[in-house]
């Protein structure tokens, strides 16, 4: 073998190292960026404004924003139900809302939050029904539902509310909790679509 072709054959060898070294640190790379499994989410069946059966496990292969909330609430819930509408509408711009994204806001407050009452909500705050889901249930097995997410909830002497304030939560296509927020003006619609398309990218 001349020096010519051990010398040529060197150089591959390099080149294919340095390769297989760029790939595996690309990889590591990009698994490093995907958001960790927080927990599984755990499945609950409850009733869509038309009566319909909602199941969280046949919501499976779409990526889920869902908050808890009540539509008396005066402050966090609106303000996070707003930050929701302005990600809705950036995402039907994208094409994607409803279709491969969901979003679903569940009420802690059965009473109040009448079909009618729950109705006049999404109306007043731009709801697309189309893509988001308004859920209610009966309230103990909701209040116990958020506990299994990891939300505190307790009924006030004046039937208010009070709950933990990271009642946001992203679940992925295979209905694991990947990312919880914190709700109302600290939200960051700009985080908040990242992790969507992140989400979306592993389907």
């Amino acid at each position: 073998m001349t020096a010519r072709n051990i010398s040529t054959k060197y150089g591959i060898a390099v080149i294919l190292l340095v390769l297989a070294t760029a790939a595996y640190f690309i990889y590591n790379l990009q698994s490093s960026n995907k958001l960790p499994v927080v927990q599984p989410a755990p499945d609950f069946e409850l009733e869509e404004l038309g009566g319909s059966v909602f199941k969280l496990s046949e919501q499976a292969g779409k990526v889920m924003l869902m908050e808890f909330m009540f539509t008396s609430c005066p402050d966090i819930c609106p303000a996070t139900t707003y930050n929701m509408v302005l990600l809705q509408d950036e995402l039907k711009k994208q094409g994607i809302f409803g279709e491969n994204v969901q979003f679903a806001a569940i009420t802690f407050d059965p009473n109040t939050d009448t079909p009618e009452v729950f109705q006049a909500y999404a109306e007043r705050m731009g709801i697309d029904q189309s893509g988001w889901s308004l859920l209610r249930g009966d309230e103990d097995y909701t209040i116990q539902k958020a506990k299994e997410y990891g939300i505190a909830v307790q009924r006030l002497a004046d039937n208010q509310f009070v709950h933990t304030v990271t009642s946001l939560l992203l679940i992925d296509a295979n209905q694991q909790v990947r990312k919880v927020y914190r709700m109302g003006e600290e939200m960051d619609n700009g985080l908040i679509l990242k992790d969507i398309r992140s989400l979306l990218k592993e389907r």
